[in-house]
């Protein structure tokens, strides 16, 4: 009995087929030129709007304090700061030091309400037992609620610091930062991911609705189907493509990563304690390959996505009309979310459905990726998550086009 020897035919025109369709993206100028300007575009965008923020540090902010301390020094400390900033709440913003717009005395009960409820920026706090600390064992404690998304806020935080520290020398002053009590990164960090996600999911789009609704419009999408080689082995053709287009997009996300990182160590160099400030706002280089990895995910679901609706699709603009309601507006809601608070603390039902969509957990990982102390559990459990999402969506893909090869 004599064996077929398809393999090395298929394997021919399985590379004929990759290399027609890596000739096709390629030759889409517009779209090859929209995957490099994209990424580099959101991240330029906010480096430079960092650069704005940066700008509005200096201007005062509003600050509340709560003494508590029963000793000489929690007073001494809050006749120190409300004695300059008596003497200077008249005078020109440039010659301030402290700049505070407004300096409020406020109970410990009402101060902690209005850092709940997140609207006080900073909220000193002098504990009941400052001063007995500080006689035991010559150094006590002061603590500051930060709101840490806001650079206002931040910068009001490094001048109270260093007058306080100055008051009383920094060896014997501790200064406790608290910031709220959030999973998500500073508000920065999270235009910058909102950015790169909207990019990431609808970059894939117009290539995926190209590649398949396209061909079918053009009534070309027949004429491949009749290729004597498997239906899996024509949609892994075009996948690989359009992973070639994924991989240039994520090579710009990382120069313009940089750039981002470029534009933020040259703004906050001047800033107070600027060291800390560009650590906090700028991108670490060690992460880069995560937030690459992450963003590659991001892609294959919205390619996953994008092939079961352009095989269902009738033509090239309607599967991208489907496609970009489908992507944009649950991007839109959990971005929205992650400006308004943290994604992880919705629940109920509503909370249930957010988890399901698959960028949330990409802004959870990137998040969690950017943040000071990423936790590596919720990491690996977003990344599973995102991973087993795509595979099904391919899954269902791949039959969806083998339906579709078995109508034609």
């Amino acid at each position: 009995m004599k064996s077929k020897k398809k393999s090395p035919n298929n394997s021919s025109k399985t590379k004929w087929l990759l290399k027609k369709e890596v000739k096709t993206v390629l030759r889409s100028r517009w779209l090859v030129l929209g995957f490099i300007i994209s990424p580099l575009f959101a991240w330029l965008f906010q480096g430079f709007f960092l650069n704005f923020l940066f700008a509005t540090a200096v201007d005062p902010e509003t600050v509340y304090i709560t003494v508590e301390d029963e000793g000489p020094l929690g007073q001494i400390i809050y006749d120190n700061f409300n004695y300059v900033y008596q003497l200077e709440k008249d005078l020109p913003m440039e010659n301030q030091s402290l700049k505070f717009l407004d300096f409020i005395n406020v109970s410990k009960s009402n101060g902690q309400a209005l850092w709940d409820n997140r609207t006080a920026p900073v909220w000193i706090l002098i504990p009941a037992n400052f001063t007995e600390i500080f006689e035991q064992y010559n150094v006590t404690t002061m603590i500051v609620h930060v709101n840490s998304g806001s650079f206002r806020a931040t910068a009001a935080f490094e001048r109270i610091k260093v007058y306080a520290q100055f008051w009383m020398r920094t060896t014997d002053l501790w200064v406790q930062q608290i910031t709220p009590p959030s999973a998500e990164a500073s508000y920065g960090h999270q235009l910058a991911i909102f950015l790169v996600m909207i990019t990431s999911v609808m970059a894939p789009s117009p290539y995926i609705s190209k590649s398949f609704a396209g061909e079918r419009e053009r009534h070309t999408l027949e004429a491949l189907l009749v290729v004597p080689m498997s239906r899996l082995r024509i949609l892994g053709a075009k996948l690989a493509a359009g992973l070639l287009l994924t991989m240039i997009y994520s090579t710009f996300t990382v120069v313009g990563i940089l750039s981002y990182n470029f534009l933020v160590n040259i703004r906050g160099a001047g800033s107070m304690d600027s060291t800390s400030q560009i650590g906090f706002y700028s991108v670490d280089p060690s992460t880069i390959p995560l937030i690459f990895f992450c963003q590659f995910l991001i892609l294959l679901c919205a390619i996953g996505i994008g092939v079961v609706i352009s095989t269902m699709a009738k033509d090239q603009a309607t599967s991208e009309s489907i496609n970009n309601l489908v992507l944009l507006v649950p991007t839109m809601v959990i971005g929205i979310l992650g400006f308004a608070g943290s994604i992880s603390q919705m629940s109920g039902v509503f909370g249930f459905v957010i988890m399901l969509i698959p960028f949330t957990h990409a802004i959870m990982f990137l998040n969690g990726v950017l943040s000071p102390a990423p936790d590596p559990i919720s990491l690996i459990i977003n990344i599973v998550y995102m991973l087993s999402f795509t595979i099904v969506f391919l899954i269902l893909g791949a039959k969806a086009f083998e339906r579709e090869a078995i109508i034609a």
